[in-house]
């Protein structure tokens, strides 16, 4: 069983855009056989597919999964969601040295964020 909520806000957006399931696939780099599956199964892309579709949107990916009902990105999370996009390109091993390096120059809001992981 899918994601009804990812199945129903991809169609709809894809025919608010006016956009065919060719077209959009054309546009964001799958098969319309993926455009299909992630609109009629709720089948869940890969993160890097999801982050574009988000971007294409120009929605979060907690509203495609249905996370949030938060439809657009605001313009002080546009920066934000641009970061979260390209780490999600990058390899474990590289996001190990991101996450690393944003710890040791933000050590002081990452120590509050680990205590905020264990509640």
């Amino acid at each position: 069983m899918g994601n009804q909520f990812f199945s129903t806000r991809v169609k709809e957006l894809r025919e608010k855009s006016g956009l065919t399931m060719d077209q959009l696939a054309q546009q964001i780099g799958v098969t319309k056989s993926r455009i299909s599956m992630w609109e009629n199964n709720g089948v869940i892309p890969r993160m890097n597919v999801l982050l574009e579709l988000a971007s294409f949107f120009n929605v979060t990916t907690d509203f495609l999964l249905g996370h949030d009902d938060t439809k657009h990105i605001s313009a002080e999370n546009s920066r934000l969601c641009s970061l979260q996009r390209n780490l999600g390109k990058l390899n474990e091993s590289d996001l190990k040295k991101a996450e690393a390096l944003l710890k040791t120059v933000f050590m002081d809001i990452f120590n509050d964020d680990d205590k905020d992981d264990n509640i």
